[in-house]
């Protein structure tokens, strides 16, 4: 071989090495970037074992809540997606029910998902006493870690009904406190959205056999979600400078059943990966401080603004469409008891 083939040859050499040496390099960032730009969400639903259309926490019809309660489960397996449930035991002390209400939670735990602890009739500790509070606590997990102790799970979960976490610090560190001697751990909520009246609605069409009414209504919720995840978002790049891992609060109802699937497809499509509880509270974000104060629940990211210096804004997060906040009403109003 002459010197001015062996010099082409070792050009062309170079060039390929470089080449793949330069794709290498682009894979290498572009997995790193991929990895680093990850969005992970968990799962939590709540007023198990089941949220009614249109009532304040009434204790539904058994034959739908059979339904919902298996129907849900079902999709967030076929989605790997973990999930804590939280319980209202007021829901299962129905006279001549009390075994197959109890068998509802045990769809989920059969499922592989997780129970938590809601307090037993929904009471908001902003304006329940601290005493009464702790005694709603205790009566709220007497079946529910019963079922997951046999299935050899510790109830390990509280959240706070309306997100209402106290009246006054001191209120607030009290029953955090209470909470933690009996093994259990506040479950935050960053993704936080009003369907319980788009389950108004639904719940309403579907009993007038109104479907163009039930599409509309799924439809509607679909893109509020899209908005909610945009907003929230926003906010943890506006204060961590990242997607942090986010808990998403729903409720165990008709419209989870009817959305959910659609709803965690459009999650994945979004970029996100489904994680356990557990796993999206090892984020460093979640150690931020929760300074609110006040008879308002919402988002942890809207909390977390206080910690930074900002003011608690939760008037901005997003609301329904208007006329699902109207029917809602409407709704409510028209099933609310007559006052004697």
């Amino acid at each position: 071989m002459n010197l001015s083939l062996a010099l082409k040859t070792l050009s062309a050499l170079m060039i390929v090495s470089c080449t793949l040496l330069f794709v290498m390099f682009r894979s290498a960032v572009g997995a790193h970037q991929s990895a680093s730009a990850e969005k992970t969400v968990a799962i939590t639903i709540d007023d198990l074992p089941g949220a009614v259309p249109g009532m304040e926490h009434a204790v539904g019809d058994l034959k739908e809540l059979k339904r919902i309660n298996r129907l849900i489960p079902q999709i967030l397996n076929s989605h790997h997606a973990p999930a804590v449930g939280f319980v209202n035991e007021f829901k299962l002390q129905v006279t001549g029910e009390r075994d197959a209400r109890a068998a509802l939670l045990q769809f989920w735990l059969d499922a592989g998902l997780d129970l938590g602890n809601h307090t037993y009739d929904h009471v908001s500790l902003y304006s329940t006493p601290l005493a009464d509070y702790e005694d709603q606590a205790i009566h709220g997990e007497a079946v529910t870690r019963v079922l997951m102790s046999a299935v050899g799970k510790k109830e390990r979960y509280f959240r706070h009904p309306f997100l209402e976490t106290g009246p006054s610090t001191e209120v607030k560190r009290e029953f955090e406190a209470f909470l933690k001697s009996r093994g259990y751990r506040v479950a935050p909520v960053t993704i936080d959205n009003a369907d319980y009246q788009f389950n108004d609605v639904l719940g309403e069409a579907i009993d007038k056999n109104d479907t163009a009414l039930a599409e509309k209504t799924k439809r509607a919720y679909l893109d509020y979600m899209d908005t909610n995840f945009k907003y929230y978002e926003d906010v943890s790049n506006n204060l961590f400078h990242r997607n942090i891992s986010q808990t998403l609060l729903i409720h165990d109802s008709e419209l989870t059943a009817e959305v959910l699937d659609p709803l965690l497809t459009n999650l994945q499509r979004r970029g996100y990966r489904f994680v356990s509880l557990d796993q999206a509270l090892m984020d460093p974000a979640y150690a931020t401080p929760d300074l609110f104060i006040g008879p308002q629940g919402f988002s942890w990211l809207v909390r977390w603004k206080l910690a930074f210096g900002q003011k608690a804004d939760w008037q901005n997060e997003p609301d329904p469409p208007q006329w699902v906040i109207k029917m809602s009403d409407q709704i409510r109003q028209a099933k609310r008891p007559k006052q004697e």
